[in-house]
């Protein structure tokens, strides 16, 4: 279903760096998928602190695209009083849900952290995890479908060389209450303990989840990988093909929607990913 403000297909936003043909074609196809039903709550979670525009446009525009590539999710964002309240009140404008971090978990790096906080939220049925510095596209709206096809409690993605660990603080989801998650004791819980061991800094949102959350779940998750897809348990190729200005899953980019054009030209063009990390059936595409 379309949103009331949208006459049809053709006028669903779309980045300007993601506008061709291809993409066009696998948004008709997504809003032939299924929606959650009534009963049934999915939401896209994000962190979110500071005013830097990098991440306070990229929630806007996430958001924005939120009905483009998942129509029928809710974006949720975790924010803390540094945001500007104009930044909140166009997400809420734009049907977003705005929370307010616990106060024991903020302060210094807790911030990575919040978005993770979803996952203790039995009110949720299904949530991803997503950076508002990158943005939601077609590619990962299919590997979602396939996760939520699977059954599996929890799923890992993969689409960059930079990507290959077992689980990435922006590319993952899963289904609260399931037992594998909740062997953890919960979010709050593992945050705190982080914190009081001296976890407070950069990139120790992904030690959080390869050292205590992976072996919880990894017997009980898929993954979308295009580069280690021999590496990790239950990995798979992508089910629709990159497009052709090599856009993936987890993709950077600025204020103005223009991309981190680095982690393109230094590790995707003209560098083909691993024939294994492919579709049987596609052999041919040769960056996955």
């Amino acid at each position: 279903m379309l949103p009331p403000d949208i006459t049809s297909l053709d006028s669903l936003p779309v980045i300007p760096w993601m506008e061709s043909p291809k993409e066009r074609a696998y948004i008709a196809e997504i809003h032939s998928l299924p929606l959650p039903r009534p009963d049934q709550k999915f939401v896209i979670s994000f962190g979110l602190y500071g005013d830097n525009p990098k991440y306070t446009q990229g929630a806007i525009r996430n958001a924005e695209l939120r009905d483009t590539y998942f129509p029928g999710w809710v974006c949720r964002f975790y924010a803390d009083d540094t945001v500007p309240q104009s930044v909140k009140d166009s997400l809420l404008a734009l049907g977003a849900e705005v929370i307010s971090p616990p106060s024991e978990l903020q302060g210094g790096a807790a911030g990575m952290f919040w978005r993770f906080l979803v996952a203790d939220d039995l009110s949720v049925s299904r949530f991803i995890v997503r950076d508002s510095d990158s943005r939601l596209n077609a590619r990962d709206r299919f590997a979602v479908e396939e996760w939520i096809r699977s059954g599996k409690c929890v799923h890992t993605v993969r689409d960059h060389v930079n990507h290959v660990r077992t689980m990435n603080g922006g590319l993952w989801g899963g289904m609260p209450g399931c037992e594998s998650l909740a062997r953890g004791g919960g979010f709050v819980k593992m945050i705190g303990d982080s914190k009081q061991s001296g976890m407070a800094g950069y990139m120790e949102d992904i030690y959080l989840l390869v050292e205590s959350v992976w072996p919880l779940v990894k017997d009980d998750q898929i993954g979308h990988d295009s580069y280690s897809c021999t590496k990790y348990d239950n990995a798979r190729p992508f089910p629709k093909q990159r497009d052709e200005n090599y856009q993936h899953v987890g993709q950077v980019f600025d204020h103005q929607d223009n991309p981190r054009m680095g982690d393109i030209d230094g590790f995707i063009r003209g560098k083909p990913n691993p024939v294994q990390c492919r579709p049987k059936d596609h052999q041919d595409w040769l960056y996955g």
